[in-house]
């Protein structure tokens, strides 16, 4: 049973704005709570006893979280965050890891059948994928294999980066196994300083079977600018709110 899960939350949000020059955006707030408090208690309530943060960015911010009950709250800092790409915080995270874990992205609002999806899943690895959202600077999964449930091949934000259509789109919400997170350090001394984990998992599949599991309908969105939080806000946000899903 998974009882860890690493958020990645070092980026600068550079295409925030102001916004992002004052505020993480783990803290960019829906309903008056922040996006990855609001993660932490959709982890608690689906399980999860122990999570760490990496940290970069105005990481001051994430000294001021009060994890829920139950919930115990690791902070690592990634002082390479202006440097270096999100692999970097992947690799920093990965030292705290005991076992299989969820990884997940501090820029995201989901709902819980996401996480259930994933820890429901009996494939040691798994990367979550959605259906078309026409959010912008979407990331494709492709996949090899019967729709639903399939082995994960690549991953790019150009959908034309492959031949075959795109598998889906990547939600920021997997499962690593502890053969998973070994390859991937094993990869960190080679990587690029620039490289993002999403490179990485995708060199890693090489080596080591990782499935991919799309939900259609998923209700979920990525914050990297301000037309995608203004999406989230007036598209996706009442929805999740009207299901009772906050």
């Amino acid at each position: 049973m998974i009882s860890q899960a690493l958020i990645l939350a070092a980026g600068r949000g550079v295409r925030m704005g102001p916004r992002g020059q004052n505020i993480p955006k783990g803290f960019i707030a829906l309903g008056g709570v922040p996006l990855v408090a609001r993660s932490l208690a959709l982890l608690a309530g689906a399980g999860i006893r122990d999570v760490t943060i990496v940290t970069g960015h105005l990481a001051e911010f994430y000294t001021r979280l009060s994890p829920p009950t139950g919930l115990s709250l690791t902070l690592l800092h990634n002082p390479l965050y202006a440097e270096k790409g999100s692999f970097e915080s992947l690799r920093i995270g990965l030292s705290a890891m005991r076992g299989d874990f969820l990884l997940l992205e501090s820029d995201i609002v989901y709902e819980p059948r996401a996480l259930a999806t994933v820890l429901a899943s009996p494939h040691d690895s798994l990367i979550l994928a959605s259906g078309p959202t026409g959010a912008g600077d979407e990331v494709y999964v492709w996949a090899d294999g019967a729709a639903g449930t399939a082995r994960f091949r690549a991953m790019s934000k150009s959908r034309t980066a492959h031949a075959d259509a795109p598998f889906g789109e990547l939600v920021g919400i997997s499962k690593l196994s502890r053969q998973l997170s070994a390859k991937l350090a094993q990869h960190a001394a080679e990587a690029r300083p620039e490289a993002d984990y999403e490179s990485a998992i995708v060199r890693a599949a090489g080596h080591i079977v990782i499935a991919c599991q799309r939900v259609d309908d998923l209700l979920w969105g990525e914050i990297d600018d301000e037309a995608m939080l203004a999406r989230v806000e007036t598209a996706l946000w009442p929805r999740i709110l009207a299901a009772g899903l906050s």
